[in-house]
């Protein structure tokens, strides 16, 4: 499944790049994020719990940044499993940074990802409209990080 969005933001590249890298200020703009902790020199582990349907799943993934340009682009992959057999595939996370006109950033992420376990027999409907939910909600977040609605 793949999602993406795109927002301004009225800070400088510089302060959106500091964000992104201050681990527990991006864990409360990610819902349902409870964690994201270093675990070595690009690898970090995020706990996630979120309810789907009726299924609730805790994940513990390990992610590994696969490609970063300073001030401008990340790149993220990794995966987890939770108790229950459910299974997630991060196969893409990237995260852009562009200067906007105005002294502000733009910012365009695109995620791809699989699900694979008993939550998967949701249906995809189900499971896009709560990943739907989530994108909204962390680009609110984001963006209200810099004062912008």
């Amino acid at each position: 499944m793949e999602l993406s969005d795109q927002f301004s933001v009225g800070a400088p590249p510089s302060e959106v790049w500091r964000l992104f890298w201050d681990l527990p200020r991006v864990a409360r703009c990610l819902p349902g994020c409870e964690s994201i902790t270093s675990t070595g020199p690009d690898a970090y582990r995020a706990s996630v719990v979120q309810r789907v349907g009726p299924f609730k799943v805790a994940f513990d993934l390990d992610l590994a940044v696969e490609e970063t340009v300073e001030m401008e682009r990340v790149v993220v992959s990794g995966g987890g499993q939770d108790r229950m057999g459910n299974r997630l595939k991060l196969n893409r996370l990237s995260l852009e940074l562009e200067e906007a006109s105005g002294g502000g950033t733009l910012v365009k992420y695109g995620l791809d990802f699989a699900l694979m376990g008993r939550m998967a027999t949701l249906g995809n409907s189900a499971v896009k409209r709560k990943a739907e939910e989530t994108r909204q909600e962390f680009t609110r977040r984001i963006a209200a990080e810099f004062g912008a609605e």
